[in-house]
């Protein structure tokens, strides 16, 4: 169990649009982990090595192309979590509130983006509310982008598309994609520090298990998604 919740702010760099400290950032990373005794880093080796063999321009075409064009998967928790379902809504607006009252900028991406969790998670020093974070909307989502990588899954969305007749990007990229490998790491790293989270969390219809969390004065942190929003407003 690694505990040090800073290692969430590196990996999140990992799912953010490559910038040109990329390196610095991948190699910092690596040596953490490597510190922090967790064990087989294989999974992490094979992504580091395929991204460092790249330049920067290159490593922004493969982010585009798994996350943006195509995608393979989101990188928004509450979507992969919960679809267009309102539990999405609430979610959000919750994940929001947690940002805005650690003054943190999540910059153009939305409040429950991997990477703002990620950051989120490792400033955070509530421990109820990171262990419900880590339990209940990150291993769960996580687990669910890394099915997207599945190749029946990637078989059967490429199928679509062809009997849509859209022309397929970089069609080889599906297949031995490195982000499938940096999810495998994270998901290793979250599951170290909080085990036990049984597999099954990652169906949307596991979306109900976030709790609500309230603050002195009844001020809702993260939402309740397992009752209608009409009950959130009116309290308990």
């Amino acid at each position: 169990m690694t505990k040090n919740l800073e290692i969430y702010q590196q990996f999140a760099g990992l799912f953010r649009y490559p910038r040109a400290d990329f390196v610095e950032e991948l190699v910092e990373l690596r040596n953490q982990l490597e510190m922090l005794h967790l064990g087989d880093l294989i999974e992490f080796e094979k992504y580091a090595n395929y991204m460092l063999a790249l330049n920067l321009q290159e490593r922004e075409e493969i982010f585009l192309k798994t996350f943006e064009i195509q995608a393979i998967c989101h990188l928004e928790i509450g979507y992969v979590l919960f679809g267009e379902d309102y539990k999405r809504g609430l979610f959000l607006a919750g994940m929001k509130e947690e940002h805005r009252k650690r003054d943190h900028d999540c910059g153009l991406e939305l409040p429950d983006h991997l990477s703002n969790v990620l950051d989120l998670l490792s400033g955070m020093d509530d421990e109820e509310l990171v262990k419900d974070i880590a339990e209940l909307a990150l291993i769960p989502g996580v687990r669910a982008m890394l099915s997207a990588f599945d190749e029946k899954q990637i078989r059967g969305r490429l199928e679509l598309l062809k009997k849509k007749q859209e022309a397929i990007v970089q069609e080889e990229l599906n297949y031995g994609n490195p982000y499938r490998y940096a999810l495998d790491s994270l998901l290793k790293a979250l599951e170290a520090d909080f085990p036990g989270v049984p597999e099954g969390r990652q169906d949307q219809a596991a979306g109900n298990f976030i709790p609500i969390h309230r603050a002195e004065g009844g001020e809702i942190s993260v939402c309740a998604l397992a009752r209608p929003p009409a009950e959130l407003v009116q309290g308990d």
